[in-house]
């Protein structure tokens, strides 16, 4: 089992999509943040102390974040069980490895590709935001209480780490079931704002199925941050049992 997930990681960090997720998801972050930056530099007094902080949190609860994260969480491995079965691959692979293996390596690959893509393209966004802002900004009254931002930093790139591994996995998942590359990268879109469009129009009383939540939850979460990633990874699991399910499927029919 670790030969085949090491295998699978492989594969999907080194892969060409792994590293458009990871530049996309910094980009898309700059981008959002770009006006407040013009507005940095042209200020002719010192920026507030954590400045860069609360800069690149707004980005992360952009439009245009909300928009790319189910696209770029996509692209790293959400096709590869496609791939395997079309190329013939597979053929050569399963004998050296068993059937459960050989999913459960895929699905824990997709899931941390994706996740992992969002994560360190926030965080370089972050270390560029960090590195341009804070030689503008004032000094830290250490009197006061620290600010957290270490914390606050860590528990954002883990929200944006469980939903990008949920996301991918529905698009790996929708993939297997309709036996469509095109589905891969389209379906975990198309369900992110199917459900944006039923909370913000119908059921606004259904946060917990808001996507948007699951990146910066409210208050009217019991556990907080915790208790969003202890959902979304009920979420991811029930998705990985699909897959599996749809992937046995497929299996049988080679």
């Amino acid at each position: 089992m670790r030969k085949a997930l090491l295998a699978s990681l492989k594969r999907s960090l080194q892969g060409r999509g792994f590293l458009l997720a990871f530049l996309g998801a910094a980009l898309v972050v700059l981008f959002a943040a770009f006006e407040s930056f013009l507005g940095a530099f042209r200020s002719e007094q010192l920026l507030p102390y954590g400045y860069h902080h609360s800069l690149i949190l707004s980005a992360l609860s952009s439009q245009p974040m909300a928009l790319a994260l189910p696209i770029l969480c996509a692209l790293p491995y959400t096709a590869a069980f496609l791939d395997d079965v079309k190329s013939g691959f597979i053929k050569a692979y399963l004998p050296r490895t068993t059937v459960t293996r050989y999913i459960t390596s895929q699905a824990l690959a997709c899931a941390i590709s994706g996740g992992l893509a969002l994560s360190l393209g926030i965080l370089a966004a972050y270390g560029l935001a960090a590195l341009l802002l804070l030689p503008m900004e004032a000094m830290r009254d250490y009197l006061l209480e620290p600010p957290g931002y270490l914390r606050q930093l860590l528990e954002t790139l883990l929200m944006f780490f469980a939903s990008g591994a949920f996301w991918a996995l529905v698009g790996l998942t929708f993939a297997t079931l309709t036996n469509s590359r095109y589905m891969a990268y389209a379906s975990p879109f198309v369900l992110f704002y199917l459900l944006v469009i039923l909370y913000e129009r119908y059921f606004d009383k259904l946060y917990i199925l808001y996507p948007r939540e699951w990146l910066n939850p409210s208050g009217r979460w019991v556990f907080g941050r915790i208790g969003v990633a202890v959902l979304l990874l009920e979420l991811s699991a029930l998705m990985a049992l699909l897959f599996a399910w749809a992937a046995k499927r497929r299996l049988r029919q080679i």
